[in-house]
């Protein structure tokens, strides 16, 4: 991260800008003496080329740019790439906004503007964690610090962001924070087939690029989300993405990654169909290879110990009836005399006349 920022002239040899941004070093006048004393050193140099120096835990970063000297101090632990691109971009600022500097002098009307640009470069070069040290160490915190106010609009960034992002995509708050989800994916195989993933992205690091927990069959195939998605790979702390292009980007990642696993389908010609309609052009696709647990080319066959059911026994029907009953049965059955006008059975040998229609016994 970065502290602070100064311009001198190399016409002149006046600073035409001094700042310390988070108000750690109340004394400048060291800062003073060091950088008078290295500017001549500097300044004989190639222009366009920078300087880096390790001082009182700090490091200072001199960039020759034709009429001036711009100077940043950044941490220990800031990259020499991010020290470098903010050198330029912060010259590019000053030169875009004044334009010809050769005179030596600044305009005051338009310092505050440069001074501007220059404290969003800065502010967001913090981390989280950046922000809660320095809140803890400035000395004189009279209300609110610049590490509060620079929280405090982080907050305010994350808000909105999130609230876009809930309206727009299927998506789980975790652990009772706006700035940590869990998306639900799809990944379109083909027609009515899917596979679906759930992927854990946390934004809390916001300017910063978000930090992605993928599934492992998902990170095989896509590889790392922070190589394998643009918005990533160009994020831009200053002027970040919003985190709806994140996640959009990520979805139709996500949603074409199966397409390069599919096996080839092959559309072998169909027999001839009889009938009418578009069942006689109906061509089936079939596979080299079958997909998952393929079928088995013959019937398992149960283990030796294998518990057996017990056999199926038949019931017993007219065929076991003891022959005596059977045979009167059948005896009695023959004795059975009708009524010849209705069908009405004479169940009585004493019945003379049909109970139903009055008509005589049959002899």
């Amino acid at each position: 991260m970065f502290h602070l920022a100064a311009v001198v002239s190399k016409v002149t040899g006046k600073y035409l800008f001094y700042k310390d941004y988070w108000a750690k070093y109340q004394d400048r006048d060291p800062f003073f003496n060091f950088f008078t004393a290295y500017i001549p050193f500097v300044a004989r140099e190639n222009e366009n080329t920078y300087k880096l120096i390790h001082w009182d835990k700090l490091r200072i970063a001199f960039g020759n740019f034709n009429e001036i000297i711009m100077i940043l101090a950044a941490t220990l632990d800031t990259s020499d790439k991010l020290i470098e691109t903010y050198l330029i971009r912060a010259y590019e600022m000053l030169f875009n906004i004044y334009g010809d500097l050769s005179n030596g002098e600044l305009i005051p009307e338009k310092i505050a503007e440069f001074s501007q640009g220059l404290e969003l470069m800065i502010r967001v070069s913090a981390t989280n964690e950046d922000l809660k040290q320095l809140d803890h160490t400035v000395e004189e915190r009279h209300g609110v610090t610049p590490a509060s106010e620079e929280v405090n609009r982080r907050t305010t960034q994350h808000s909105e962001q999130a609230t876009k992002l809930l309206e727009q995509f299927a998506v789980e708050m975790l652990d009772g924070t706006i700035t940590k989800y869990r998306l639900f994916l799809t990944a379109a195989v083909r027609v009515k087939e899917a596979i679906h993933y759930q992927v854990i992205v946390d934004f809390s690091p916001y300017p910063h690029p978000p930090v992605f927990d993928l599934p492992q069959v998902l990170h095989n195939i896509l590889g790392d989300a922070g190589e394998a998605l643009e918005t990533i790979r160009g994020w831009d702390p200053i002027h970040p993405p919003n985190w709806m292009e994140v996640v959009q980007e990520l979805e139709q990642k996500v949603y074409k990654s199966e397409t390069h696993l599919i096996e080839p389908i092959i559309e072998e010609p169909a027999s001839p169909v009889k009938g009418k309609g578009f069942a006689k052009n109906l061509k089936m696709p079939t596979r080299k290879e079958p997909r998952g647990i393929p079928y088995p080319q013959t019937q398992p066959q149960p283990p030796p110990n294998a518990h057996k059911m017990p056999e199926t026994k038949e019931v017993p029907f007219l065929a076991s009836i003891p022959p005596e009953i059977e045979k009167k049965r059948k005896k009695e059955k023959k004795k059975e005399i009708s009524c010849p006008n209705c069908g009405f059975i004479f169940k009585s040998k004493d019945d003379k006349t049909c109970q139903l229609c009055g008509s005589p016994r049959p002899e």
